[in-house]
């Protein structure tokens, strides 16, 4: 999307100029990478230490007990199991150690980059692929597992607030919660008309086709503007894309489903293991507030200012739960935030880094084919 201004988009002196569209391009790059480093300078430098001291963080760490550290990296444990095993369910045949690596790789990068989300499937794709997975079912895989995660993601704040409504926890009277609120709303509008969407499109063969025209019409207007050819074959090509994953969703829809709420469970039980952990009890921060922070966490993740929301999730998230506390109570929730993202955020990058290694050593040998994995998922439907 960036690249649209390098033809002739650009306002004022020299954007017509190819010297002016690099500069266009330079300054969104430097946008694009000064910026998340300004937002985390103001969390870690600023925004954090007014709520609660750094050092009052490290004695909590230092007061954590090993039978509570052993807790947490098992709950972070069950967590990364529970991300395999979504990814071991979107691909028929492929077993479970290579799910942990492509998924440990990819999230490395999504965490780590800026813009990741993109460079985590073409990560993604040279791993699968040189374990015999065809681009068909790499689009497929991509399309259906980035959708269904998508979906979660829009439908977990709204779930939150309902749960929490339902059971007389929802306080109102603070920024957070108000967040939270419009957040939940705004997000279950766009569920419900995506949800909309994408069912018409996976049961009438005929929208999937009228989507498809309309992306070959789009497609040709912006290799227009481009300058290019723009491929023929979108509009087939969404048409096969909606069949391949409707056989995919007919047999393994139920899995995709269960383990898309496994992963949202295992994220919140890291964080309240976390929360225990580090020595918050319930009378200071209920179960109820913990899921409120987990949704507006959600809602706060869904803002691409840096890789991963870091930064943004560490402020907003200890700042609504350590509200109203004294300044001990601050400091153990904020050390909380920090070892429940250590080990959701900066634990995979460690050992996405040591999978990506282990597979560029061992790229190649006992690798299924295309027609395994195919086989695999014509026995499983």
């Amino acid at each position: 999307m960036g690249k649209l201004g390098d033809r002739g988009f650009g306002v004022g002196r020299g954007a017509g100029k190819p010297g002016g569209r690099k500069l266009g391009v330079r300054g969104r790059r430097a946008v694009t990478i000064l910026l998340p480093v300004v937002v985390c300078v103001a969390a870690f430098g600023y925004g954090l230490p007014k709520l609660a001291s750094y050092h009052g963080v490290l004695g909590t760490f230092r007061d954590l007990t090993s039978g509570w550290a052993v807790l947490v990296l098992a709950a972070a444990g069950v967590n990364l199991l529970l991300n395999w095993l979504f990814i071991a369910a979107a691909i028929p045949g492929l077993p479970l150690r290579r799910a942990a690596a492509v998924n440990l790789a990819s999230t490395a990068v999504a965490n780590t980059v800026p813009a990741g989300g993109a460079v985590s499937v073409g990560v993604s794709w040279r791993m699968l692929s040189s374990w015999g997975l065809s681009k068909r079912s790499f689009a497929v895989y991509t399309g259906v597992t980035g959708l269904w995660s998508t979906l979660a993601k829009l439908a977990t704040p709204a779930i939150v607030v309902l749960v929490l409504a339902a059971t007389g926890r929802l306080t109102a009277g603070t920024g957070a919660v108000a967040t939270l609120c419009l957040g939940a709303l705004v997000c279950a509008a766009v569920f419900v008309v995506s949800a909309v969407l994408v069912r018409r499109s996976l049961r009438d063969e005929r929208a999937a086709d009228a989507v498809g025209r309309g992306a070959q019409r789009w497609a040709d207007r912006l290799f227009r503007v481009l300058r290019r050819t723009a491929p023929t074959t979108i509009a087939a090509a969404v048409v096969r894309f909606r069949n391949d994953a409707v056989d995919l969703l007919r047999a393994r829809s139920r899995r995709l489903t269960l383990a898309t709420i496994g992963n949202d469970l295992g994220w919140l039980l890291v964080f309240q293991t976390s929360l225990l952990a580090c020595g918050v009890p319930q009378s200071e921060v209920p179960w109820s507030r913990c899921l409120a922070g987990y949704a507006l966490a959600r809602v706060l993740a869904v803002l691409p200012v840096t890789p991963g929301g870091v930064g943004v999730i560490e402020w907003g998230l200890a700042g609504y739960l350590a509200g109203g506390l004294d300044t001990a109570g601050k400091a153990k929730v904020t050390a909380a935030v920090f070892l429940a993202r250590g080990l959701t955020y900066a634990l995979p990058i460690v050992l996405g880094a040591l999978a990506y290694a282990g597979w560029r050593l061992r790229r190649g040998p006992a690798a299924p084919s295309n027609q395994a994995v195919a086989g695999s998922q014509q026995a499983a439907e």
